[in-house]
C-alpha cells in the first residue's frame, strides 16, 4: 500500500463529524484577539495556533493557518485546549475520542497484515500519541505561487483525515499529484513514516501536498497518531528474513521526531537517516 484510501462504514457519528467541522470553522471566525492567545512558532508547544506565512524563508508560500493540540490522554490535555468557542472542548474530546476508536481498530487490521497478533502495533506505540490539527486554507489570489502544505509524508503511525466538501488534498501516485476528491463523510486514512519502518517498507508512508484555490476557503482535520516518544521502532520480527533484511535500525521515536523539528517535515529524508545500509 502506497496511497491514500478514503473509508466510510468507520463508525464516528456523522453529526459528530459536521459538528467538528462547523466548531472549527468557528474557531477560525473569531477575532484574530480571541486566538493569538495560543500563537507560537514553537514545534515543540503542545497547544499552538501558527501559520505558514512566511515571506522571509519561502520560496513557495505557504498558505494555511491551523490550531495543533495534543488529545491523549484526553484527560490530561482538554483543559489546555481553546476556550473559545464555548463548546469547542465539548465536540473536539467527543471527536478525539471517535477517531481513537477508529485507529486501534484500524491498527489492529494492519497488525494482522503485518503477521502478528491484532494487539501488536497498540502494544509496540506505548503509551500512544494522539494529536489534532485543524487547518485553515483561505482562498488565495495567486493559487500558482502557493501551496496549503508542501509535499511531505506524516511522521507518525496513521493520519485520518476529515476534509469536508472542498478539495485540495493531492497524493502522489506513479510520479503525479492526484487529487484526491472528497467522499461525503468519509475519512482519508493516510500510512505514514512508522508503519513503513515497522512493515519494514511493505508499507510506504503516502507523499502528499494540500493546494489552495481562488473562491473557497478550506478546513481540514487531520488527526496524526502514533508511538509515545519513548518507544522503540524497528522493522517487525515477521517482516524480516534472507531475502528481505531490516531496512531501518532500531531506534527512539523521540530520535525520530527531533529529527523532523531539527529537518523539517517538508523532506523525505528524514526516514533516510535511520535506514541500514546493504551491501550488494
Amino acid at each position: 500500500m502506497d496511497h491514500s484510501i478514503q473509508i466510510i462504514n468507520h463508525g464516528v457519528p456523522e453529526t459528530l463529524m459536521k459538528n467538528m467541522m462547523d466548531i472549527a470553522k468557528e474557531f477560525f471566525e473569531m477575532p484574530v484577539e480571541d486566538r493569538v492567545c495560543l500563537y507560537s512558532e514553537d514545534p515543540r508547544q503542545d497547544v499552538r495556533v501558527s501559520t505558514s506565512f512566511n515571506v522571509t524563508k519561502d520560496e513557495v508560500f505557504e498558505w494555511k493557518d491551523y490550531l495543533r493540540h495534543p488529545c491523549h490522554p484526553l484527560e490530561e490535555f482538554i483543559n489546555s485546549w481553546p476556550q473559545k468557542p464555548a463548546l469547542y472542548r465539548d465536540v473536539a474530546g467527543k471527536y478525539c475520542k471517535e477517531i481513537r476508536g477508529l485507529v486501534l481498530r484500524l491498527l489492529a487490521a494492519i497488525s494482522e497484515a503485518l503477521g502478528q497478533d491484532s494487539d501488536y502495533l497498540n502494544t509496540i506505540f506505548g503509551k500512544h500519541s494522539q494529536t489534532m490539527h485543524v487547518n485553515y486554507y483561505p482562498a488565495c489570489p495567486n493559487p500558482d505561487l502557493t501551496l496549503g502544505v508542501a509535499p511531505h509524508s506524516d511522521t507518525r503511525g496513521i493520519t485520518v483525515l476529515t476534509q469536508g466538501d472542498v478539495s485540495g488534498l493531492q497524493v502522489l501516485k506513479d510520479g503525479k499529484w492526484v487529487a484526491v476528491e472528497p467522499i461525503p463523510n468519509a475519512f482519508v486514512v493516510n500510512v505514514a513514516d512508522q508503519i513503513q519502518v515497522v512493515s519494514n517498507g511493505r508499507f510506504k508512508s503516502v507523499m502528499h501536498r494540500a493546494v489552495t484555490n481562488t473562491s473557497t476557503a478550506r478546513i481540514s482535520i487531520p488527526t496524526f497518531y502514533g508511538p509515545s516518544l519513548d518507544t522503540s521502532i524497528a522493522p517487525a520480527a515477521s517482516m524480516v528474513d534472507k531475502e528481505h533484511p531490516a531496512l531501518y535500525r532500531e531506534y527512539k521515536f523521540e530520535e525520530y521526531m527531533k529529527a523532523s523539528w531539527s529537518k523539517g517535515v517538508k523532506v523525505r529524508s528524514i526516514l533516510d537517516r535511520f535506514k541500514i545500509e546493504i551491501s550488494p
